[in-house]
């Protein structure tokens, strides 16, 4: 036996060991989305170790935005839906340009692929709520901030369309980590009027009914995001 090739065990830090057990917890179901952590002096007691191995376990999870540390309040577990377990990836892709050209890169392919299948099977009343978007943001092109709340239920309605959980679920996701890229370029001049062109362009393919269109549009719009970012970042 060579035991040239024989490396030491690595032994887990107790931090990580216990951050693993909390979320194995969680994942099992025993500690729900909102439930209270029980105090810090218990908790380590049940776990068997240091208070300082322990706060360093639930300051990772919170890093991670699987709890909530409230000051002189105690510690929860988030609401582990898709805003709250994102949020720190959104800061660190509002931080790294590459991050953000490799999100675009997933955007377009994900939701160019939603947008195909939305004009499929999308509703009356769907068709009518992104009308109602359209014309609201026809009225809102001063107004970076509400343009862009507009814009998120644009993109919602039409994700919500496919009908199929998977593919809402990984939507959302890169949607709510694009947030990061919106906050930029919905800030540069001529990006909210070219938005609104692009929105009336994905409702008419969608009112067509035409899955072709629809994808082409949609990715035509975000493909006109990513340009005025790369603008942006030029210029910088």
């Amino acid at each position: 036996m060579d035991t040239n090739n024989l490396t030491p065990i690595k032994r887990q830090p107790v931090a990580e060991q216990v951050a693993q057990r909390l979320l194995g917890l969680i994942q099992a179901g025993n500690l729900k989305p909102g439930q209270q952590l029980p105090p810090e002096r218990e908790l380590a007691t049940m776990l068997d170790v240091s208070r300082p191995s322990l706060r360093e376990a639930l300051r990772a999870l919170s890093l991670l935005g699987v709890l909530r540390i409230r000051q002189g309040g105690g510690v929860f577990v988030s609401a582990l839906d898709p805003q709250s377990l994102l949020e720190p990836l959104h800061f660190f892709i509002s931080l790294d340009s590459e991050r953000l050209e490799e999100l675009f890169d997933a955007r377009i392919l994900v939701e160019a692929g939603i947008a195909r299948i939305a004009a499929t099977r999308i509703s009356q009343e769907a068709i009518d709520r992104l009308r109602k978007c359209v014309d609201f943001e026809a009225h809102e092109l001063d107004d970076a901030d509400r343009f862009i709340q507009s814009d998120v239920e644009f993109h919602r309605i039409i994700f919500d369309a496919v009908d199929n959980p998977f593919l809402i679920r990984i939507a959302t996701s890169l949607h709510i980590l694009g947030r990061a890229s919106r906050e930029i370029t919905g800030h540069i001049p001529g990006v909210i009027p070219q938005s609104l062109k692009d929105h009336k362009k994905i409702l008419a393919a969608m009112i067509a009914r035409d899955p072709d269109k629809a994808a082409a549009a949609m990715e035509a719009h975000l493909r006109n995001v990513r340009r005025a970012y790369r603008s942006r970042a030029t210029s910088a």
